[in-house]
């Protein structure tokens, strides 16, 4: 078993510049090449090899959970999945991983409000202490807009908010939804600055009752509306919105539903009205990670770019721009890694019994590899806002309006 182990790890590593070392548990060792080693792991178990042998880098990473493994060394897990990346290593090959992933698919699947609002609770629900820790006083979860002169994380995403209500045109008085509250930051800012009436669809009541108090705090009750319920119920709310916007949510609609999301943003918003989409997104259809729907979001999948455009094509939403931000989310998450790697004592005293070593090792594993997911010859995910307007020739011809400030 030691032998297989060793040939997946050489693989892996034997062309790479990072010294690493493998010690096994027989107490035999590999090393790539010369020095000190930047990354030392410790298989402390036959049975850790044995998950690795079976299921390659997912045996791995959850033996590491379990404690059966110890990574060592500074960004050991970002630089581990480096050396796979640059390696063109085959994370979906394995067709235990692929059966196990389809059951797990199947099983999580958003079909209903209840599976759906179960999944959305078993991460976002997750303490508001938690998620400031690492995301900052703004608490919001997902990419920064980082100008020539952005000095901290919650300045970029003050940025991006601001820069998102630009490109939705806000006006005063302008009904915008929101699906999904984020703790609120969005929706009282477009409220607050711009002069929107706002309904935000949230299906989290922890995050939803996190905002409400935001709201109360900031006099804003008559301007901004809280309400639990799935985006799909957009589609009752026929020509209501003049402006929609959604903030890393729609990975949230799950494999094969993005059409659902689609659909109701075509319903909901007026003849004229305009949206955002910001969202991570593939220029093709994968399966989703298997270890990301297991331990981390459950019934989520990352969409494919081509395909969401044509959705918005097929239900009269046209495109009008289509904008990378994939450095932006790649700079964010390194902030977030280091806020989580650095407020982890703070974090353990939130809840203890929660927020464990098995937790650390696995928001590790998933900050690391956004990190890494975003990084320019990474794991090719982007991150893309798409404007749109419903029906045609109603939104700006030039953009200067988006960079009259910042």
């Amino acid at each position: 078993m030691t032998s297989i182990v060793r040939k997946i790890f050489e693989k892996v590593a034997q062309r790479q510049e990072i010294p690493l070392r493998v010690t096994f548990a027989d107490g035999s060792s590999y090393q790539n090449r010369d020095g000190e080693p930047e990354i030392a792991i410790v298989l402390k178990s036959k049975r850790a090899e044995r998950r690795i042998a079976l299921f390659g880098y997912v045996g791995f990473f959850e033996a590491y959970f379990e404690g059966e493994i110890d990574i060592l060394g500074e960004r050991a897990i970002s630089k581990l999945m480096r050396m796979a990346y640059t390696n063109n290593y085959e994370y979906t090959a394995n067709p235990l991983i692929s059966l196990r992933r389809r059951r797990l698919e199947r099983k999580l699947d958003n079909h209903d409000y209840d599976r759906t609002k179960a999944n959305l609770r078993a991460h976002h629900g997750l303490p508001y202490e938690f998620f400031r820790a690492f995301l900052g006083e703004t608490c919001l979860y997902a990419e920064g807009y980082w100008t020539e002169n952005t000095k901290t994380l919650d300045e970029a995403q003050l940025n991006r908010c601001r820069y998102i209500c630009r490109k939705l045109q806000l006006r005063p008085g302008d009904r915008l939804v929101e699906v999904g509250s984020a703790w609120g930051y969005m929706s009282i800012l477009a409220a607050e600055e711009f002069g929107a009436q706002v309904v935000n669809y949230g299906l989290v009541p922890e995050q939803n009752a996190v905002m409400q108090q935001r709201v109360h705090e900031k006099g804003l009750a008559d301007r901004v509306k809280v309400i639990e319920r799935d985006h799909r119920e957009l589609s009752r709310e026929p020509d209501t919105y003049d402006r929609y916007v959604s903030i890393g949510v729609y990975e949230h609609a799950g494999k094969n539903r993005e059409q659902d999301w689609i659909e109701s943003i075509a319903t909901a918003l007026k003849p004229g009205g305009i949206g955002v989409l910001s969202a991570a997104t593939y220029m093709q259809k994968y399966s989703t990670e298997y270890l990301t729907i297991k331990y981390i979001f459950p019934g989520g999948n990352i969409p494919s770019l081509p395909h969401t455009l044509e959705l918005m094509d097929r239900y009269g939403l046209h495109v009008v721009d289509v904008e990378d931000l994939t450095d932006h989310y790649q700079r964010t998450a390194e902030e977030w890694l280091t806020n989580f790697e650095t407020n982890w004592p703070e974090i353990e005293q939130v809840d203890p019994a929660m927020f464990t070593e098995r937790f650390r090792r696995i928001w590790d594993f998933y900050l690391s590899g956004i990190v890494e997911g975003f990084r320019p010859g990474g794991g090719n995910l982007t991150l893309h806002h798409i404007t749109f307007e419903k029906g045609k020739g109603h939104y700006p011809k030039t953009r200067d309006f988006l960079y009259t400030q910042t």
